[in-house]
Order: structure tokens, then C-alpha cells, then sequence
């Protein structure tokens, strides 16, 4: 594979490989719990986190939250695009850019740069409350004064989330491997 097949735009019109349209829808997946964990949080619920009133208490904390919300939901929305068309093409409603062709390197580019920055706050969060549920060291974590059955909900919500980064990085393989010049898509 020459330097041109590697910076050609890419192939379009070839249905995703199924095992990486899974992983594009995945990627929402991912997400969706424990966004709803921090809009139930902030609606209210007692999720048994110590430092809910903190955040309701105040609109830009609730500003913050919900930013955080919308964030990784347009994240996790944007990486659908490996696996329908309009990461092939720009949508024709997109002014001045409709119907033409994305360059496979961009959302590659994009999908990257997230994935690694994804890899690195995932690994900081294991690092850091990982220590301080394994005993490891002394520490806040957001379980704290939370009793089993909250921790347990708020495991469920989250541990998806750490997988976002594995997902993401399945449905990058399956979108390059779909858009190459060269290479069959299965």
C-alpha cells in the first residue's frame, strides 16, 4: 500500500461490516447509563450520592452536569457516523458542503484523537478510585456513604462507560477497513 492509497478519500457506498456497525451503536450505549444516572441524580432520585445536593444546589453546577450529559452524548452520537452514511458524506441539508464526500482520514483523525483521550481519562479513573476501592490507598470516590445496593446501581451505570474506548476503537478498524481502496470489507 502506497503513500496515495493511505491519503486517498476512500471508498463510499459499501455497506458497514455488521461486527462494526454493532460497535458504532455500541458506542451510544456506552453512554446511556450513566447519563441517566446523572439526570436522575440531579431530577432528584436518591441515587445515595453524597454529593448530589452539591450539584443540584446550584445552576452552573447543574450547567456543569448536563453539559457533561449533552458532551458525551454528542460523542458517543458522533461515532454512529463510522457506520452510516454520513460518514461517507456530508448531508445535503450541511450549506455550502451537502452531498460531498468525507474524507476518510477526518472522522479517522476525529475517532482517534477521542479514542486516545477516552484511553487516558478511562485509565486516570481506574487509577484513582480503583486504589481507593481496592485498599490500595486513602481517597474520595463517588460510592462514598453509598450503601450496596446504590454502589451496585451506580456500577451498572458506569462500568459500561469503560468500555466506550474498546467499542470505539472496533468501529474505527471497521470504518477504515470499509472505506480503503484496496481492501475487501469483510
Amino acid at each position: 500500500m502506497g503513500i496515495t492509497d493511505m491519503t486517498a478519500v476512500g471508498r463510499v457506498g459499501v455497506a458497514p461490516q455488521a461486527w462494526a456497525r454493532r460497535a458504532a451503536l455500541a458506542c451510544v450505549l456506552c453512554v446511556l447509563p450513566s447519563i441517566l444516572w446523572r439526570v436522575a441524580m440531579l431530577a432528584g432520585v436518591d441515587t445515595g450520592f453524597a454529593d448530589a445536593d452539591w450539584y443540584r444546589a446550584e445552576g452552573s453546577r447543574v450547567a456543569y452536569v448536563l453539559g457533561l450529559d449533552a458532551l458525551q452524548l454528542a460523542g458517543a452520537l458522533l461515532c454512529l457516523g463510522l457506520a452510516l452514511p454520513w460518514g461517507e458524506r456530508v448531508p445535503s441539508f450541511v450549506p455550502g458542503l451537502g452531498g460531498r464526500t468525507v474524507h476518510r482520514l477526518v472522522p479517522m483523525a476525529l475517532g482517534g484523537t477521542g479514542t486516545v483521550a477516552l484511553y487516558l481519562i478511562m485509565g486516570q479513573l481506574v487509577r484513582a478510585y480503583g486504589s481507593v476501592w481496592l485498599g490500595l490507598r486513602e481517597g474520595w470516590t463517588p460510592a462514598a456513604g453509598m450503601d450496596p445496593f446504590e454502589a451496585t446501581v451506580l456500577g451498572v451505570a458506569y462500568a459500561p462507560l469503560f468500555c466506550w474506548p474498546l467499542v470505539l476503537t472496533v468501529a474505527l478498524v471497521g470504518y477504515w477497513r470499509r472505506r480503503s481502496p484496496l481492501r475487501p470489507t469483510r
